[in-house]
């Protein structure tokens, strides 16, 4: 084909489109996981068929699929042939189709004309084995069947889709039961291709609550809608568990892995809610047994002591008139000791009482006697002392009131001196406070003299001036 030529795109998609009937001549068979399955209004059917990496379970590619309404009897007669197989997300198929391309809209699908269901049976059992063998290898496949189931385990884990039918079995059916049920719902999709990675998340939420036990249920159908339960991952989550987990999946003719794994397996919902009301009634049961057998004892045991303390009563009725008597002669006595006894320590107490009356009276005696003398000696000291301080104080006055009188000014001016103050009463004592036109009052013996000076004379000056 020459390098220069130019398709339109029309062109080019019908040139695809023969290029892959050439290829394609017939039908061909195709094997991978459905995955976004729906059927449309017009009811054809839709999806997509994924290959997966097995490592890390990612699509490696994809194919779009159709099933067309005319080609679903006769899929759903081959279906029909290998009971257990429904068309539906998750489920791994090896189906018949032609390869088709559609010129208008450029685009690639495989247009499904047939099913092999026991492809998808035996690929389902082989994978059942596989993981069996892997959780053996692990230890894993009675892990949570060795944990011990609560005694009453009213606390309860649920695992389902609400509001589904299983969902309601197993809630009715604990309501029905009369007792205490408290249940935590882990709300998840139990179907499609993410209905393992749900399935798990649900078990990991409830196994942080406090709760008793887990419960895992769905309803029945097809053995292919039950891959999510036969997953590796599911089953290590459910060995794991801090509890024990019970699975009611619903499909009573094949167990799957989650039924291998878990503490208990139960056929239906129903029944995993019976297993557990059974569980509490036998408790209540053995509760009311030992109850009555508790009762029954305390009865036995009663009626003996009855019987005893009848026996005990008849003796003292018997004994007590004697005994009564030897105690109230022993009484007696005692009585008697004792009032001769009382008599006896009255009598020496009114010995030393007097013995001590007489002592403390002659005491009382000497000491008024002592303190009578001691009184009149320290009065005699007093008078004596308070003599000698008169005399004392009358000579120190004598010698003050000379002093004062010497020292009286009076007694100056009697002697001819003056005093000399100013106008405003302050004595002058020296020529150089005084000026000319000061005036003077000069106090004599006998009376007072004013003045004005006309002159001062300091000899203070003199002696400068000379």
């Amino acid at each position: 084909m020459p390098e220069d030529v130019t398709f339109t795109v029309s062109e080019l998609n019908r040139t695809i489109s023969g290029a892959l009937e050439e290829a394609f001549p017939g039908e061909i068979w195709v094997r991978g996981e459905i995955q976004q399955y729906h059927v449309s209004r017009n009811q054809h059917t839709y999806f997509e068929l994924v290959e997966k990496d097995p490592r890390r379970d990612q699509p490696l590619a994809t194919l779009r699929v159709a099933l067309f309404r005319q080609q679903r009897p006769a899929v759903n007669r081959a279906l029909k042939e290998v009971p257990g197989v429904r068309l539906g997300d998750g489920a791994e198929v090896r189906l018949r189709a032609r390869v088709d391309f559609w010129p208008p809209a450029g685009r690639l699908q495989l247009v499904m004309t047939g099913i092999d269901p026991v492809f998808t049976i035996g690929k389902l059992a082989a994978d059942r084995e596989r993981v069996l063998r892997a959780l053996a290898a692990d230890g894993l496949l009675r892990r949570n069947g060795a944990l011990p189931l609560a005694l009453v385990p009213l606390r309860v884990g649920l695992v389902a889709s609400q509001g589904s039918a299983a969902y309601h079995d197993f809630i009715e059916t604990l309501s029905a039961s009369g007792y205490a049920f408290r249940v935590a719902v882990a709300d998840v999709r139990v179907q499609g291709a993410a209905a393992s990675r749900r399935l798990v998340y649900g078990l990991r939420r409830l196994a942080q609550l406090d709760v008793d036990v887990v419960v895992l249920v769905r309803g029945g159908g097809p053995r292919s809608d039950l891959a999510p339960y036969d997953t590796e991952l599911v089953a290590r989550t459910i060995a794991e568990m801090p509890v024990p987990v019970i699975t009611g999946i619903g499909h009573e003719v094949d167990r799957t892995v989650a039924d291998e794994v878990a503490h208990t397996y139960c056929k239906t919902p129903t029944a995993c809610a019976t297993t557990l009301v059974e569980q509490v009634a036998k408790f209540a049961a053995d509760l009311d047994r030992a109850a009555h057998r508790v009762v029954l004892r305390a009865r036995a045991a009663t009626a003996l002591a009855n019987r005893e303390i009848a026996e005990i009563a008849r003796r003292i009725r018997r004994a007590a008139p004697g005994a009564l008597a030897v105690e109230a002669e022993s009484l007696d006595e005692c009585a008697r000791q004792v009032v001769r006894r009382a008599r006896r320590v009255v009598e020496h107490s009114d010995r030393r009482l007097t013995g001590h009356q007489e002592m403390v009276v002659r005491a009382a005696r000497r000491a008024t006697r002592d303190a009578e003398r001691q009184l009149q000696l320290r009065e005699r000291r007093i008078a004596v002392a308070g003599r000698r301080l008169a005399r004392s104080a009358a000579l120190h006055v004598d010698n003050l009131d000379a002093r004062l009188r010497a020292l009286d000014p009076r007694g100056v001016l009697d002697r001819g001196y003056t005093i000399t103050r100013a106008a405003d009463g302050a004595v002058v004592k020296r020529a150089g406070v005084v000026s000319p036109g000061t005036l003077l009052v000069t106090e004599f013996a006998d009376g007072t003299a004013t003045s004005r000076v006309e002159r001062v004379e300091s000899r203070n000056e003199e002696d400068a001036g000379g």
